[in-house]
């Protein structure tokens, strides 16, 4: 990847990542339009029969990496000779979504391509798509980011549930296919994280998504991800995994791609939280991802294969 100032790393502008999004994924129809306007596109890759996985990145606009790693993972979904790609390839219809908040996407690298600072989270009203999802539950605890009913706040939930264009945009294509498996990429961590978002009570699937979990790790190369319950690094209402687990039974996942690094130390790059949230050089960016994709194709493939489990459970009991 090329064409942005050394100061913001190795990402492309808009249009070329929309057309990496074709390279990887294949034929894109509209799922629906952003506040202003702008398409959110979606793929469908693998057999129509499969089990339904839901892939989205981007919901953050300034969250690029997580969106590079989920088009790298889609890319060698679609080409890799691996058992895991083999498998998932066969087993699952997967439908991504890789620029949930388009807008904020594009002012993001707007920014980077003056050499400015890149920092718009929400969408163009402001709104936290993932504080804007149907709310599951009741907060037990308050935390500054677990999502605000102030404007002014980067977490803000919006006036209600689903008054974002995107928001209603990802619910249609869930209600639509169903998923079994869900991934929302975001970033950064070096965390994956299952529901609940809302409250710190176990999960009555914990066993199951520690389960899932361990098969992710066993497969990750290099420094561990912590593998735990969202609520653990702070509650969250509205968030998209919590709504995908409590109306679909999905396993639902968030990825927080990437980590800090000591380029941070440069000043102009500890200012900009363009240059927090994704790694800062070519390198680095393929070393995060290379890290991450074989874990995330082990943990699709177990998920499924625990969907396909069942599936033949319920055919011998009838």
């Amino acid at each position: 990847m090329s064409g942005t100032p050394s100061l913001f790393g190795p990402y492309v502008q808009e249009r070329s990542f929309h057309e990496a999004c074709a390279e990887a994924c294949g034929d894109a129809r509209v799922a629906g339009r952003s506040v202003e306007g702008r398409a959110v596109h979606r793929f469908d890759v693998g057999p129509l029969d499969g089990v339904p996985v839901l892939l989205t990145g981007l919901m953050h606009g300034v969250e690029v990496i997580g969106s590079v790693a989920l088009l790298e993972l889609v890319r060698r979904l679609r080409t890799e000779r691996s058992a895991d790609a083999e498998f998932v390839r066969s087993c699952a219809r997967v439908t991504v979504l890789p620029v949930v908040n388009p807008d904020s996407f594009a002012e993001n690298m707007g920014r980077i391509a003056q050499g400015r600072l890149a920092y718009r989270r929400g969408n163009a009203r402001g709104v936290d798509l993932n504080r804007n999802f149907p709310v599951v539950g009741a907060l037990g605890e308050w935390h500054p980011f677990s999502g605000s009913r102030h404007p002014w706040s980067p977490h803000y939930m919006g006036p209600h549930p689903l008054s974002e264009p995107e928001s209603r945009t990802v619910v249609a294509v869930a209600q639509e296919i169903a998923p079994a498996v869900a991934v929302g990429f975001h970033s950064f961590g070096d965390m994956l994280l299952y529901p609940w978002a809302h409250t710190r009570a176990r999960h009555p699937r914990e066993a199951h998504y520690r389960a899932l979990g361990r098969a992710f790790s066993g497969a990750l190369r290099g420094a561990p991800y912590v593998v735990d319950q969202a609520t653990r690094l702070y509650p969250t209402l509205g968030d998209l995994d919590d709504w995908l687990d409590a109306r679909f039974g999905a396993d639902a996942f968030t990825v927080e791609v990437s980590t800090l690094d000591r380029r941070l130390l440069h000043p102009l790059r500890a200012i900009n939280p363009f240059c927090w949230m994704n790694p800062s050089h070519a390198h680095v960016v393929d070393e995060t991802v290379d890290r991450l994709v074989p874990a995330l194709m082990a943990l699709l493939r177990a998920s499924v294969e625990a969907r396909f489990g069942r599936a033949g459970e319920l055919a011998a009991a009838e």
